[in-house]
């Protein structure tokens, strides 16, 4: 596995931040030893550093660490993703309690509902709500079919029928039967049923560097090096060391925290059938305050789809994801791909189009302009981390002590990342032997991780042979047959094959 390309699509994310944090080297030269490095200044990367720094914040006992990223900070799939912190409420139930049953199925429901409360206290504590765009609020699932409402629905019944209406993570979740009611509440035109329930957005960009900023300030322990990719990474020597190897010198450490999702098997060659690259597009559109209510997504079924957000003022953008109508025509693009420098066809143009087709009431002023130039971050491609099991891997890299790994989340890490890599900090510090390692107050509350998550021998034994070619030809298959549908057959959908 290459690493990530140097010259990705710009995305407005970044673009439109500014950040003077972007090239960010706390010194000029590479520090030559440390106790952890963290490989990926994303939030996986980033909350990892975090958690280390609150673990042992009281007793003034927090590690030297060392961040190194490829790219600029936060340049990967963080800065390139669509912002919506919203987790899965009801809709993958029935897939989950087929491989874990009822309660297993519970479980990773409540985790990642649970980053709501999570993230909403960790900003408040901070004060960086509002500098990183928070906001809570709801979320919905329109159903732009009968099939995909009846798919929603009889997950939603299951989860009711297993767990009751009055369960902790379904309370403030509700249905919308009527496809007039549906319509108004969503603003999308031509839904015929949703399902709406709590969720978040955060700018992602802005959040990642505000973390960062807040470690290496309050702890003076956190070494930041952008531009510095780590090209090798050795067991553990005698003297208890691992060197990590970059083109700039290398950085012996007591521990080594992989937090390169997509690109893990880089260094851990044991993961290149497990955790591989996806690419996925996204764009930002020009519009008025307060235009969309929540934020959600349309869902077609047959692996079509879209999801939106609006950040709020004084930037006022809409942010949209999928274009999945477009992109099913040629899946082999993107399937399986890492090279997130490519524009995908016909995706900028779409997403022009996306608020005076798909919204009601779209205000003629507020026309079909992307945020930014499509070439200048107004329409962008990130990454996606898929795994061969659906779930992401963290915990202790099985055989390799010392090394520690936080990596798959297969484009579903905002509900995710927070709470997972609460669970890895105190491991790493176990193994560090760390002392004064408290577990912060704020985590009491939320649960534990689900065991999905936990990367233990036997599971990354079982998928070290998976089948790649097998998975993209299946995944290619699937949106073969739905580039059939009517939906992905309309002008906007297609206008880029006659242009082309």
């Amino acid at each position: 596995m290459v690493l990530p390309v140097p010259n990705p699509t710009k995305s407005y994310w970044i673009e439109a931040a500014q950040s003077p944090l972007k090239d960010w080297r706390s010194t000029p030269e590479l520090p030559n030893q440390t106790d952890i490095v963290i490989i990926g200044s994303g939030y996986t990367g980033a909350t990892a550093a975090y958690w280390i720094h609150k673990h042992t914040a009281e007793h003034g006992t927090t590690p030297h660490m060392v961040m190194l990223e490829a790219r600029d900070i936060c340049g990967g799939a963080t800065g390139r993703n669509g912002g919506q912190l919203r987790p899965h409420a009801y809709s993958r139930y029935l897939t989950w309690t087929t491989r874990f049953g009822k309660e297993g199925g519970l479980a990773l429901i409540k985790h990642e509902m649970a980053h709501l409360d999570a993230f909403r206290d960790m900003l408040t504590a901070e004060g960086i709500a509002d500098d990183v765009s928070f906001r809570l609020g709801e979320t919905f699932d329109a159903a732009m079919t009968p099939a995909e409402w009846a798919r929603l629905k009889s997950n939603y019944d299951a989860f009711v029928k297993d767990h009751g209406p009055e369960a902790d993570v379904i309370r403030d979740c509700r249905i919308i039967e009527d496809p007039n009611e549906a319509e108004a509440f969503t603003q999308m035109k031509g839904c015929v049923g949703a399902v709406v329930h709590p969720s978040g957005q955060v700018w992602p960009y802005k959040f990642v560097h505000a973390l960062l900023k807040i470690v290496a300030e309050k702890t003076g322990k956190l070494n930041v090096q952008a531009h510095t990719p780590a090209l090798q990474v050795s067991e553990r020597d005698a003297e208890g060391y691992i060197t990590v190897t970059t083109p700039r010198g290398s950085v012996r450490a007591k521990a080594v925290i992989h937090s390169t999702n997509a690109w893990a098997s880089h260094l851990l060659p044991e993961y290149k059938n497990i955790i591989l690259p996806s690419l996925s597009t996204v764009a930002a559109l020009k519009a008025p305050a307060d235009l969309l209510k929540c934020t959600g997504a349309q869902q077609w079924g047959g692996e079509i789809w879209n999801y939106h957000l609006q950040i709020p003022p004084p930037y006022n953008a809409i942010i949209v994801g999928g274009a999945k109508c477009v992109i099913t025509h040629y899946p082999r693009d993107w399937i399986k791909q890492g090279d997130d420098s490519k524009h995908l066809p016909g995706v900028a143009d779409y997403m022009r189009t996306w608020g005076a087709a798909e919204v009601f009431e779209w205000p003629q002023d507020a026309g079909s302009e992307l945020a930014l130039p499509a070439q200048e971050g107004g329409s962008w491609t990130g990454l996606t981390s898929p795994t061969a099991d659906a779930f992401p891997f963290v915990g202790a890299v099985p055989g390799r002590e010392g090394h520690f790994i936080a990596a798959g989340f297969g484009g579903h890490g905002m509900p995710r990342i927070l709470l997972s890599t609460a669970h890895l900090a105190p491991i790493v510090l176990a193994a560090l032997g760390v002392q004064g390692v408290k577990k912060p107050a704020m985590l009491d509350k939320f649960p534990s991780m689900p065991q999905p998550f936990v990367p233990t021998a036997e599971r990354v034994e079982s998928l070290k042979d998976f089948d790649v070619q097998a998975d993209i030809d299946a995944d290619v298959k699937e949106h073969e047959a739905a580039a059939k549908l009517d939906i992905a057959n309309g002008p906007r959908a297609v206008g880029w094959k006659t242009a082309a």
